[in-house]
């Protein structure tokens, strides 16, 4: 008997973590960044479609990557 309450106990929990989730709300984010070699790239899209992020372009044939220094807090 007390296998079957916490059967369906953890049952109804199941359905409640597995509840859809609240529509996004729409809101513009705008991306500007630099590549390996140095080329900027960037772009606005919105939060609610993130495939349409930008991606960094790839660098040329002739190019060399660029290290770019940690920078931490003190």
């Amino acid at each position: 008997m007390l296998s079957n309450a916490l059967f369906l106990v953890a049952s109804l929990a199941g359905l409640v973590a597995a509840s859809p989730y609240p529509p996004c709300e729409h809101q513009t984010i705008c991306i500007d960044a630099i590549n390996t070699c140095g080329i900027r790239y960037g772009a606005c899209y919105d939060v609610c479609s993130p495939q349409d992020s930008p991606t960094a372009p790839p660098c040329p044939a002739t190019s060399t990557s660029v290290e770019y220094p940690e920078i931490t807090a003190d």
